[in-house]
Formats: C-alpha cells, structure tokens, sequence
C-alpha cells in the first residue's frame, strides 16, 4: 500500500533577497509615466535616503546646455570665468556616455550608483519641464500673435471695397492738379523776364497804394477806439502804422503829408485842450506814396 507523506514543512524564515544593481520596476522611475515637474528624489524611492540639492550653478549650466542642443543653438564664444562651483564630467563636451557608466559602475558602490541615477534623472525632469514651458510658452504667443493678425484682418476688411473705390478719385484730383500747375506755369511769367519784373513792379505799387490808405483810415479808427474808451488798444493799432509813416518821412516819401499824418495819430490820444488841427486825410492823401519807393 501507498502511504501518504506528510506534508513537508515550510520554513518559517523569509527568503533573504539579494540587493539588485537594477531597481525593481515598483521602484524604479520611469521618464514615460506622468511627469509632475517635481525634482527631488524622495519620491523615486521610498527606500532610499534623502539626497542633498543639486548646486544651483550645476544645474542652471546643464539645463542650458541640454536647451541649446534641444533647440541646436550654438554656445556662446565668450568664457565666463570665475565659477565657485567646478565643471563636472558631464558637462565636458567630449562626454563619453558609455565610458561614463562603466568607470562608475567599476568605482562606486550600489548606494552611490543609486544616487546618482536618481540625481540624474530629476535633472531629466527639470530640463523636460523646462522644455515644456518653453514650448508651451512659445505655443502661446504664436496663438497671441495669430489672433491679432486676424483681428487686424477682420477690422482691415471692410475698408477694403473703400479704398478701392478712392483710388479713382485720388487720381482724378492729382490729374486737375497736374493741369491747373501747368495752367498757371503758362500765365505767370519767369520772375527773371521783363514780364516778371514789370509784374513784381505792379504788385508794389498795388501795396504801396493798400498801405497809404491803411495809414489815412488809421487816425479815424483811433478816434473811434478812443470815444468807446478802448485807448490801449487805440494806442496798440497806432504802433505799426506810425512805424511805416516814420520810416516813410525818413526815407523821404510824402513829405510834409506824412508827417501831418503822424501829427493827427498822436493827437487822438492827447487831450482835447492841446489838440492842434490836423490836416484832413483828402488833402494829404495826394502826396502819399504810391509805389515801392
């Protein structure tokens, strides 16, 4: 007969686990799961023990290098010296990823290793997320600027059926305006023609004329100024007409007429018991000049 064994009995000590130079796949953080922009290394791993910051020129300088060559921009030419904090081997430009792993791997413990990878990779994630912001940033003022474009669009076209229907009309009044400039080219003379000397002479004469009966018609204006009690601005109007009489009665022009002129302006402002009778302006208005004399 068969006899039934005994179940074996199971040994009530855990099976000890070695350390792995590979995290398991619980603990390990993977650059395809959500990526929620947080840097520190606490959250990678619950068994691992709190790392310190990563120097802040360290990371600045690598982020801008990771950026330049996500955007293949080239490196600035100019060194800037002076850093506190010095250039690691990552950073070199002839980094040798592969070298790299293997001399650590070769050098530093499993602790260390860790470290290090989980350092590595929330450096990875700042720069993604910076990445990110650049490109959504930029996302962002392309869509700004196409709608302004398009409002400006919008606003522009209505005025479009106007402005072609102006073009028209400009060029009409341009067209009139070309041929009243020709028009008037053809009948004023050169000024440097007799034509246009003896023209410049005639419109001379015509002021000297405009301004002698300007000069007569001035003592009767002052008069009524000073009966309405104006006599500032009496006195303010005589002031350039007895300027032009006084200039005249230097140069000689008019005369004693001039001067009989001048003599009835000053006498509306002085007072009635001084006031001498001047010459009526019909008969001084003969010897007024009538040219540009």
């Amino acid at each position: 007969m068969s006899t039934i064994a005994s179940p074996r009995e199971t040994s009530v000590l855990p099976l000890r686990r070695l350390p792995s130079s590979t995290p398991t796949s619980s603990g390990r953080p993977s650059l395809e799961n959500t990526r929620s922009g947080i840097t520190s290394p606490e959250q990678t791993s619950s068994t691992l023990p709190p790392l310190p910051p990563l120097p802040p020129s360290t990371s600045k300088r690598a982020n801008r290098a990771a950026l330049r060559e996500f955007y293949k921009l080239r490196a600035p030419r100019i060194a800037i010296g002076g850093s506190e904090v010095p250039a690691s081997d990552l950073d070199d430009p002839e980094f040798d990823a592969g070298d790299y792993v293997a001399r650590v791997v070769e050098n530093s413990g499993l602790e260390d290793v860790l470290r290090l990878y989980t350092q590595v990779v929330g450096e990875l994630r700042a720069l993604d997320a910076e990445k990110k912001a650049l490109v959504y940033d930029n996302y962002s003022k392309l869509i700004t600027a196409t709608e302004t474009i398009r409002k400006l669009r919008a606003n522009m076209d209505p005025l479009n059926p106007m402005a072609s229907t102006l073009d028209p009309a400009i060029a009409q009044i341009y067209s009139q305006a070309s041929s009243i400039r020709e028009k008037l080219r053809e009948s004023v003379p050169p000024p440097d023609s007799d034509q246009g000397r003896a023209r410049a002479a005639e419109l001379c004469r015509q002021r000297s004329r405009h301004l002698a009966a300007e000069a007569l018609a001035t003592p009767n204006r002052l008069r009524h100024l000073v009966k309405e009690g104006k006599v500032q601005e009496a006195k303010r109007q005589w002031e350039m007409p007895k300027r032009l009489l006084v200039a005249w009665l230097e140069r000689g022009i008019g005369g004693a007429d001039v001067q009989a002129v001048i003599d009835e302006g000053d006498a509306v402002f002085q007072p009635k018991s001084a006031r001498v009778q001047a010459t009526s302006p019909e008969s001084s208005s003969q010897n007024l000049p009538t040219n540009g004399q």
